[in-house]
């Protein structure tokens, strides 16, 4: 079938229009969902989301996280919950897309790219592709006050989960932001509190959002 060349240039118009101009980062829009706006994990959140953009920085793509709002206690929390105990309980064994288990409304009413649930649930974390907007959802466990350092693991869990938005997969063994199972406790050993990305991950990265001419890698 031959398409109208009238079509092929407003095809390219509109690719033109969305693709960021020369130097601006593409934002990933992140939606964070908290009991209350104090809750201690937002902050771990944006600390995760600066670790991610300058780790992206320096590998030179142009991508970034972006908090595109804080939304405390929405009306459709409960249902919110529940999805996300549906999902953590079962995620490996339910499929992905349009064919899983949908979100509720009002999950779909927060936009962005990505919904970052601070859940007050001792649940297992996850990152869970959804099919339209937002594009993830992100659940995130309660803290654990009686569990020394939780802020140190729990901030390298959220990093952990947003690299799965990224692209990123697991790792097997070794200590790694990436790893799966591991124990994030090893991240009080590592630069600034943070576990470090593999040289696969970084090499996936690239692949996954391209890499500026002329910006060297971080060492290894």
């Amino acid at each position: 079938m031959r398409i109208p060349r009238s079509a092929v240039v407003l095809l390219l118009a509109m690719l033109a229009a969305a693709a960021p101009a020369a130097g601006q980062a593409l934002d990933r829009r992140l939606v964070v969902v908290a009991p209350e706006d104090d809750d201690p994990r937002v902050a771990h959140t944006r600390a995760a989301v600066e670790f991610w953009n300058r780790t992206l920085a320096d590998l030179g793509l142009d991508v970034r996280l972006r908090e595109a709002a804080l939304v405390a206690g929405p009306p459709d929390m409960r249902a919110i919950e529940t999805f996300a105990r549906f999902v953590s309980q079962r995620g490996g064994r339910i499929p992905r897309g349009a064919s899983g288990p949908q979100p509720p409304p009002g999950l779909a009413a927060l936009g962005g790219d990505v919904v970052v649930l601070l859940s007050r649930q001792p649940l297992l974390p996850f990152a869970w592709p959804l099919v339209g907007s937002p594009g993830h959802l992100v659940a995130i466990r309660t803290l654990r006050p009686r569990r020394p350092r939780d802020d140190t693991v729990l901030r390298n869990v959220i990093a952990h989960e947003l690299g799965h938005t990224l692209g990123l997969r697991h790792n097997r063994g070794g200590a790694s932001l990436m790893c799966g199972p591991c124990s994030s406790l090893a991240a009080e050993d590592s630069p600034g509190g943070w576990l470090p990305l593999t040289a696969r991950d970084r090499a996936r990265l690239r692949a996954l959002h391209g890499e500026r001419a002329g910006v060297d890698d971080v060492p290894d």
